[in-house]
Protein backbone atom coordinates (compact mmCIF):
# COMPACT_ATOMS: atom_id res chain seq x y z
CA UNK A 1 0.00 0.00 0.00
CA UNK A 2 1.42 3.40 -1.00
CA UNK A 3 0.81 6.69 0.83
CA UNK A 4 0.92 10.01 -1.00
CA UNK A 5 2.14 13.08 0.86
CA UNK A 6 2.95 16.61 -0.34
CA UNK A 7 5.71 18.90 0.94
CA UNK A 8 6.80 22.41 0.06
CA UNK A 9 10.49 22.28 -0.78
CA UNK A 10 13.26 24.61 -1.96
CA UNK A 11 15.73 23.38 -4.55
CA UNK A 12 19.29 24.62 -5.00
CA UNK A 13 20.59 24.11 -8.53
CA UNK A 14 24.00 24.79 -10.06
CA UNK A 15 24.37 25.02 -13.85
CA UNK A 16 27.26 25.75 -16.18
CA UNK A 17 27.31 28.42 -18.91
CA UNK A 18 25.37 26.18 -21.29
CA UNK A 19 22.56 25.63 -18.76
CA UNK A 20 23.50 22.02 -18.02
CA UNK A 21 22.80 20.96 -14.42
CA UNK A 22 25.97 20.33 -12.43
CA UNK A 23 24.27 19.88 -9.07
CA UNK A 24 20.73 19.80 -7.69
CA UNK A 25 19.51 19.26 -4.11
CA UNK A 26 16.74 20.12 -1.65
CA UNK A 27 17.65 22.52 1.14
CA UNK A 28 17.23 20.98 4.57
CA UNK A 29 16.58 24.25 6.41
CA UNK A 30 13.57 25.11 4.25
CA UNK A 31 11.98 21.71 3.97
CA UNK A 32 9.62 19.85 6.32
CA UNK A 33 10.68 16.52 4.88
CA UNK A 34 11.98 13.94 7.35
CA UNK A 35 15.80 13.98 7.23
CA UNK A 36 16.00 10.33 6.12
CA UNK A 37 13.74 11.13 3.13
CA UNK A 38 15.73 14.26 2.31
CA UNK A 39 19.04 12.39 2.13
CA UNK A 40 17.58 9.64 -0.09
CA UNK A 41 15.94 12.13 -2.46
CA UNK A 42 19.06 14.30 -2.74
CA UNK A 43 21.16 11.24 -3.49
CA UNK A 44 18.70 10.11 -6.17
CA UNK A 45 18.59 13.60 -7.71
CA UNK A 46 22.39 13.82 -7.93
CA UNK A 47 22.74 10.31 -9.36
CA UNK A 48 20.15 11.11 -12.03
CA UNK A 49 22.31 13.86 -13.52
CA UNK A 50 24.12 12.88 -16.73
CA UNK A 51 27.66 14.30 -16.72
CA UNK A 52 28.01 16.95 -19.39
CA UNK A 53 30.47 16.13 -22.14
CA UNK A 54 32.76 18.94 -23.19
CA UNK A 55 31.95 20.23 -26.63
CA UNK A 56 34.99 19.92 -28.85
CA UNK A 57 35.61 22.84 -31.15
CA UNK A 58 36.30 22.40 -34.86
CA UNK A 59 39.76 23.83 -34.19
CA UNK A 60 40.48 21.05 -31.66
CA UNK A 61 39.20 18.38 -34.06
CA UNK A 62 41.38 19.83 -36.82
CA UNK A 63 44.40 19.84 -34.51
CA UNK A 64 43.82 16.15 -33.76
CA UNK A 65 43.78 15.29 -37.48
CA UNK A 66 46.95 17.31 -38.08
CA UNK A 67 48.67 15.55 -35.15
CA UNK A 68 47.77 12.10 -36.52
CA UNK A 69 49.26 12.93 -39.91
CA UNK A 70 52.31 14.47 -38.25
CA UNK A 71 52.81 11.37 -36.09
CA UNK A 72 52.57 9.12 -39.15
CA UNK A 73 55.15 11.18 -41.06
CA UNK A 74 57.46 11.28 -38.02
CA UNK A 75 57.26 7.47 -37.80
CA UNK A 76 58.63 7.35 -41.36
CA UNK A 77 61.41 9.82 -40.58
CA UNK A 78 62.49 7.67 -37.64
CA UNK A 79 63.49 4.86 -40.02
CA UNK A 80 64.38 6.90 -43.11
CA UNK A 81 67.15 9.40 -42.42
CA UNK A 82 66.55 11.11 -45.78
CA UNK A 83 62.94 11.85 -44.83
CA UNK A 84 62.72 15.03 -42.73
CA UNK A 85 59.51 16.34 -41.19
CA UNK A 86 58.81 19.74 -39.62
CA UNK A 87 55.70 21.21 -37.99
CA UNK A 88 55.30 24.61 -39.69
CA UNK A 89 51.75 25.33 -38.53
CA UNK A 90 53.07 28.32 -36.54
CA UNK A 91 54.43 29.90 -39.75
CA UNK A 92 51.69 31.91 -41.41
CA UNK A 93 50.91 30.80 -44.95
CA UNK A 94 53.25 27.79 -44.99
CA UNK A 95 50.74 24.95 -44.51
CA UNK A 96 50.77 22.62 -41.50
CA UNK A 97 53.70 20.28 -42.16
CA UNK A 98 56.79 20.48 -44.35
CA UNK A 99 58.35 17.26 -45.65
CA UNK A 100 61.85 17.31 -47.11
CA UNK A 101 62.69 14.20 -49.09
CA UNK A 102 65.49 13.57 -51.58
CA UNK A 103 66.29 17.27 -51.77
CA UNK A 104 62.70 18.37 -52.40
CA UNK A 105 60.33 20.14 -50.02
CA UNK A 106 56.61 19.34 -49.91
CA UNK A 107 53.81 21.35 -48.31
CA UNK A 108 51.23 19.29 -46.38
CA UNK A 109 47.95 20.92 -45.32
CA UNK A 110 45.45 19.02 -43.13
CA UNK A 111 41.73 19.81 -42.80
CA UNK A 112 38.98 18.04 -40.86
CA UNK A 113 35.76 19.76 -41.91
CA UNK A 114 32.30 18.37 -41.10
CA UNK A 115 31.26 19.71 -44.51
CA UNK A 116 33.08 20.01 -47.85
CA UNK A 117 36.29 22.02 -47.54
CA UNK A 118 35.42 25.52 -48.85
CA UNK A 119 37.16 27.00 -51.88
CA UNK A 120 38.89 29.65 -49.77
CA UNK A 121 40.77 26.91 -47.90
CA UNK A 122 41.78 25.18 -51.14
CA UNK A 123 43.04 28.55 -52.44
CA UNK A 124 44.87 29.12 -49.15
CA UNK A 125 46.69 25.81 -49.66
CA UNK A 126 47.53 26.81 -53.25
CA UNK A 127 49.07 30.05 -51.96
CA UNK A 128 51.29 28.04 -49.61
CA UNK A 129 52.16 25.69 -52.46
CA UNK A 130 53.16 28.70 -54.58
CA UNK A 131 56.00 29.60 -52.19
CA UNK A 132 59.37 29.21 -53.90
CA UNK A 133 60.64 26.82 -51.21
CA UNK A 134 57.98 24.19 -52.00
CA UNK A 135 58.25 21.80 -54.95
CA UNK A 136 54.88 20.07 -54.48
CA UNK A 137 52.25 19.37 -51.89
CA UNK A 138 49.33 17.42 -50.44
CA UNK A 139 45.98 18.73 -49.19
CA UNK A 140 44.25 16.25 -46.87
CA UNK A 141 40.56 16.35 -45.90
CA UNK A 142 40.53 14.02 -42.89
CA UNK A 143 36.75 13.58 -42.82
CA UNK A 144 34.59 11.98 -45.53
CA UNK A 145 32.94 15.23 -46.65
CA UNK A 146 35.40 15.94 -49.44
CA UNK A 147 35.91 19.31 -51.08
CA UNK A 148 33.48 21.94 -52.33
CA UNK A 149 32.03 21.48 -55.81
CA UNK A 150 33.80 24.59 -57.14
CA UNK A 151 37.18 22.93 -56.51
CA UNK A 152 36.29 20.17 -58.96
CA UNK A 153 38.33 17.61 -57.02
CA UNK A 154 37.66 13.89 -57.24
CA UNK A 155 37.57 11.74 -54.10
CA UNK A 156 39.18 9.94 -52.42
CA UNK A 157 42.29 10.81 -54.48
CA UNK A 158 42.93 13.55 -57.01
CA UNK A 159 46.17 14.68 -58.63
CA UNK A 160 46.78 18.08 -60.21
CA UNK A 161 49.57 20.27 -61.53
CA UNK A 162 49.28 23.70 -59.88
CA UNK A 163 51.61 26.37 -61.26
CA UNK A 164 53.93 23.66 -62.50
CA UNK A 165 54.00 21.81 -59.17
CA UNK A 166 52.44 18.36 -58.57
CA UNK A 167 49.69 18.37 -55.94
CA UNK A 168 47.63 15.56 -54.37
CA UNK A 169 44.19 15.91 -52.76
CA UNK A 170 43.09 13.18 -50.34
CA UNK A 171 39.75 12.50 -48.65
CA UNK A 172 39.53 9.79 -45.93
CA UNK A 173 42.36 8.03 -47.74
CA UNK A 174 44.11 5.34 -45.74
CA UNK A 175 47.01 7.02 -43.93
CA UNK A 176 49.38 4.37 -45.26
CA UNK A 177 48.79 5.85 -48.75
CA UNK A 178 50.56 9.10 -47.90
CA UNK A 179 54.11 7.72 -48.19
CA UNK A 180 53.68 6.20 -51.69
CA UNK A 181 51.93 9.40 -52.79
CA UNK A 182 54.90 11.44 -51.54
CA UNK A 183 57.23 9.13 -53.47
CA UNK A 184 55.12 9.58 -56.60
CA UNK A 185 55.18 13.38 -56.24
CA UNK A 186 58.96 13.41 -55.72
CA UNK A 187 59.47 11.16 -58.75
CA UNK A 188 57.62 13.63 -60.99
CA UNK A 189 59.44 16.62 -59.50
CA UNK A 190 62.73 14.95 -60.42
CA UNK A 191 61.66 14.34 -64.03
CA UNK A 192 63.24 16.56 -66.66
CA UNK A 193 60.01 16.79 -68.64
CA UNK A 194 56.70 17.96 -67.12
CA UNK A 195 54.01 15.34 -66.52
CA UNK A 196 50.81 15.60 -68.57
CA UNK A 197 47.18 15.09 -67.53
CA UNK A 198 46.95 11.59 -69.06
CA UNK A 199 49.93 10.40 -67.03
CA UNK A 200 48.43 11.91 -63.89
CA UNK A 201 45.17 10.03 -64.46
CA UNK A 202 47.04 6.75 -64.89
CA UNK A 203 48.84 7.35 -61.59
CA UNK A 204 45.59 8.35 -59.87
CA UNK A 205 43.86 5.13 -60.95
CA UNK A 206 46.82 3.07 -59.74
CA UNK A 207 46.72 4.81 -56.36
CA UNK A 208 42.93 4.28 -56.15
CA UNK A 209 43.42 0.55 -56.72
CA UNK A 210 46.00 0.37 -53.92
CA UNK A 211 43.73 2.37 -51.60
CA UNK A 212 40.78 0.04 -52.29
CA UNK A 213 42.94 -2.99 -51.43
CA UNK A 214 44.02 -1.30 -48.19
CA UNK A 215 40.38 -0.59 -47.30
CA UNK A 216 39.50 -4.25 -47.91
CA UNK A 217 42.45 -5.38 -45.78
CA UNK A 218 41.47 -3.04 -42.94
CA UNK A 219 37.90 -4.41 -43.06
CA UNK A 220 39.20 -8.00 -42.98
CA UNK A 221 41.44 -7.20 -40.01
CA UNK A 222 38.53 -5.56 -38.14
CA UNK A 223 36.36 -8.62 -38.80
CA UNK A 224 39.10 -10.90 -37.44
CA UNK A 225 39.48 -8.72 -34.33
CA UNK A 226 35.72 -8.92 -33.67
CA UNK A 227 35.79 -12.70 -34.12
CA UNK A 228 38.68 -13.00 -31.65
CA UNK A 229 36.82 -10.78 -29.15
CA UNK A 230 33.75 -13.04 -29.42
CA UNK A 231 35.95 -16.10 -28.85
CA UNK A 232 37.56 -14.48 -25.80
CA UNK A 233 34.11 -13.63 -24.43
CA UNK A 234 32.99 -17.25 -24.92
CA UNK A 235 36.09 -18.55 -23.11
CA UNK A 236 35.44 -16.19 -20.19
CA UNK A 237 31.79 -17.34 -19.99
CA UNK A 238 32.84 -20.99 -19.99
CA UNK A 239 35.37 -20.29 -17.25
CA UNK A 240 32.76 -18.44 -15.19
CA UNK A 241 30.23 -21.29 -15.55
CA UNK A 242 32.81 -23.89 -14.56
CA UNK A 243 33.24 -22.43 -11.07
CA UNK A 244 29.55 -21.97 -10.24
Amino acid sequence: MSVEKSYNVTLKMITDDSGTFQSIRMLKSRSKLPESYLERINKALQQSLIPAEATRTTVAIGDDAEQKILNYLLSISSVNLDFNVADVSNKTGHGDIAVEYRGNLLCVEVKCYTKPVPMKEVEKYHRSLALAEYHGGILIQFSNHGFCREAGLATPIDLRIVDGKPSAYLTTTDTAMIYPIINMLIMHIDLDKPINEDELEIKRKALLTINEKLVDLRAAIDAQKKAIQRMESTVENIAALSIQ
